[in-house]
């Protein structure tokens, strides 16, 4: 079993752990003091999410906006440019995301794992544990097809 790595991100009710394990079987725990714990398999196009124990849908659309459906609200991560992405709580901006370019190469088993989340007054804990799972798990932005080449290349050969 390999050893969990810990990173601490700055949230706006205090710092949020963030817990992960080493590509390619990766799976990340985000938490901190007033959030649920959410587990999530990371993966821009097959990831998964599960709060306090309990799975939540994560739907992709055509256009690489994901929407996780917690309780009754509707998260949406819709990305906005190859590094920038919002969050939406129930169609209402709750957080702009802005990823690096080395966040698209392929061999990153973690996404979203250097994107900066700014988030608006109108938030809760549970907003801030969701909406950073889904940045960490998905990725700020949209990456396209000669990107990750391009970075692969960069990777693994140089």
């Amino acid at each position: 079993m390999s050893k969990l790595q810990q990173r601490v991100i700055e949230g706006p009710f205090g710092p949020i752990q963030v817990s992960h394990d080493r590509w390619p079987s990766v799976v990340a725990h985000v938490q901190g003091a007033g959030m649920p714990t959410v587990t999530v398999v990371p993966n821009r196009d097959y990831g998964a999410m599960n709060i306090n124990g309990q799975n939540i849908p994560v739907s992709r659309s055509r256009n690489r906006t994901r929407t996780a459906v917690v309780g009754d609200r509707s998260y949406e991560l819709r990305p906005t440019s190859l590094r920038r992405a919002e969050l939406r709580r129930n169609g209402v901006l709750i957080a702009n995301a802005s990823g690096t370019l080395r966040s698209y190469a392929p061999g990153r088993g973690i996404p979203g794992m250097d994107a900066q989340v700014k988030w608006t007054q109108a938030i809760d804990p549970t907003d801030v544990a969701v909406g950073q799972a889904m940045v960490l798990a998905f990725g700020a932005g949209a990456p396209g097809f000669v990107l990750r080449t391009i970075f692969f290349w960069v990777d693994n050969f140089s």
